[in-house]
């Protein structure tokens, strides 16, 4: 978590009060981009260039020699049907059944050798071919191992390459009727899925290094990793966590099937992040697109932003649209029960005290747009800021394009959600304070630290007493005694965290004077 300088702070736009707490988006490498384009003209793949191979095994596999002009691997026969297999049950059925070596059930359509597409297909419905293995892969993975690579981003450049002559050289023919979907899967499919997944992660790789050279050259390792997850997320194929400084951050997920790349970032790798170097990096990005951003403002007094007073503000339709209808609400109390009173006998009364504070709800992610005001002190349980209230306003693009403007410039974007939200954010910027990040961190981190210590004073308070008062011991003898069998970097779960870009460039401390 220490020895990395950040080339500029973070929220470096002066009078910017609002923090974001979370942040998603998600783009696609060129090539499938124009695979989109293709797809929406119902565009199919006619025929795929041939490269040449020295491997005779795949020599011998190609048997149609190269065409003057255009070099195939393979044509579609005349007169196929390409959308069949979308929308043939008993097809897919029998495919499952013959992959099983389960005989499949009688029918009345009988199974034909279809000398055209080389297949078995149902009599009288034309099948089209199987997805391909293009020796272009083969190729690809030729070059790979005959060419002494020094580092990934050659075979990540290579790569592309390939699949960009691909598109460049293939053959495409518009099917009238097809739909979108049948169109963009028949393309990926043909090309291979796999082939184009791994582009999608190159293309993931490629950035992260933009990311971590941008920030500033990382010593003695990069500051943002990943960490590859066994299974997917969100529709996409493949994921990994993201990693700042060895801890998790956030959620990576890629896939040709999903269209490309996302990258997603928790409140813990936003308090992290340099947005500065972030807008810098992704706003070069073709087709990148904001899918959600969190916009969280402080007010650790209580006296401008409160729970009741939320709930006052959506009683005067201050959360209300200026056209629509209104948004739905929801209130939540946590605590403690409390003995009230004590009646006769040992029956006893309790009552409901909101210990752990209250939260206020409005709107629903459903419709792309909501917000929570809840009361952040009593939820970490902080001594210095008991009072502590956060207004936290959650902004999806469902029906609407979110601005990457939002990453350096956050306030107009808070204010514009609800007309309480501009109310509340004038009022807490009438006060100068530190940047708001900083002052954030601050107050997270010292909350965390004093609860592990006064937990732990308790765990271990007694014996400490034991040790010093009647063993007569050393204070460093005692300190010895309980982490001796500890390294340095072994410290409580809650105290990890990644240090913003302000601290570990020194222009502010951790802790306060």
């Amino acid at each position: 978590m220490t020895g990395h300088k950040s080339v500029m702070p973070i929220n470096g736009v002066i009078g910017n009060k609002t923090l974001i707490d979370y942040l998603s988006f998600t783009w696609a490498p060129t090539e499938l981009r124009q695979m989109v384009e293709l797809a929406k003209q119902g565009a199919l793949l006619k025929a795929i260039p041939r490269f040449d191979s020295k491997v005779k095994a795949l020599q011998a596999a190609i048997a149609e020699p190269p065409v003057e002009g255009l070099r195939y691997l393979w044509k579609r026969p005349v007169g196929f049907a390409p959308l069949a297999r979308f929308d043939k049950v008993t097809e897919r059925l029998y495919d499952k059944a013959e992959r099983l070596g389960v005989a499949p059930a009688p029918a009345t359509v009988a199974r034909v050798y279809d000398k055209a597409s080389e297949r078995v297909s149902l009599k009288g419905i034309a099948k089209s071919p199987a997805p391909v293995f293009t020796p272009s892969m083969t190729e690809m993975m030729e070059r790979a191992l005959h060419s002494n690579y020094k580092s990934r981003a050659d075979m990540r450049k290579e790569l592309k390459a390939v699949c960009a002559d691909l598109l460049k050289f293939s053959e495409f023919e518009v099917v009238e009727g097809a739909k979108y979907w049948e169109a963009y899967n028949d393309l990926i499919d043909s090309y291979g899925v796999q082939f184009l997944d791994t582009l999608c992660c190159a293309e993931l790789e490629t950035w992260l290094e933009e990311l971590n050279t941008r920030i500033g050259v990382p010593i003695p390792e990069p500051r943002f990793t990943m960490r590859p997850r066994r299974s997917g997320l969100h529709g996409y194929a493949n994921s990994a966590d993201l990693l700042c400084d060895g801890l998790p951050c956030g959620l990576i997920g890629w896939g040709a099937a999903n269209h490309g790349c996302m990258v997603s970032f928790s409140g813990v790798g936003c308090a992290a992040l340099d947005f500065q170097a972030l807008h810098s990096v992704i706003s070069h990005i073709p087709s990148v697109r904001i899918t959600r951003v969190d916009l969280a403002l402080d007010d650790y007094s209580g006296d401008h932003i409160s729970y009741q007073g939320a709930i006052t503000a959506a009683e005067a339709g201050e959360f209300h649209p200026q056209r629509g209808r209104a948004p739905s609400w929801m209130k939540i109390e946590s605590g403690e029960f409390v003995i009230s009173e004590i009646s006769k006998g040992i029956a006893k009364r309790f009552g409901m005290v909101p210990t752990k504070g209250c939260s206020f709800y409005v709107g629903s992610r459903i419709n792309g747009k909501c917000a929570r005001i809840y009361e952040k002190g009593k939820q970490m349980q902080s001594e210095e800021h008991p009072n502590w209230v956060r207004a936290e306003g959650e902004l999806h693009n469902k029906d609407r394009i979110i601005p990457l403007d939002v990453l350096v410039n956050p306030d107009p974007y808070f204010s514009g959600m609800y007309p309480q939200f501009a109310k509340w954010l004038d009022a807490v910027s009438q006060e100068d304070t530190v940047p708001v990040r900083v002052t954030t961190f601050k107050n997270k981190f010292k909350t965390s630290r004093d609860n592990a210590v006064f937990n732990m004073s308790r765990m271990a308070g007694r014996l400490v007493n034991w040790l010093a008062n009647i063993e007569g011991l050393a204070p460093e003898k005692i300190v010895n005694q309980l982490t001796a069998h500890l390294g340095e970097d072994d410290i409580p779960a809650r105290l990890r965290m990644p240090l913003p870009p302000e601290i570990l460039s020194g222009a502010h401390n951790l802790v306060s004077t």
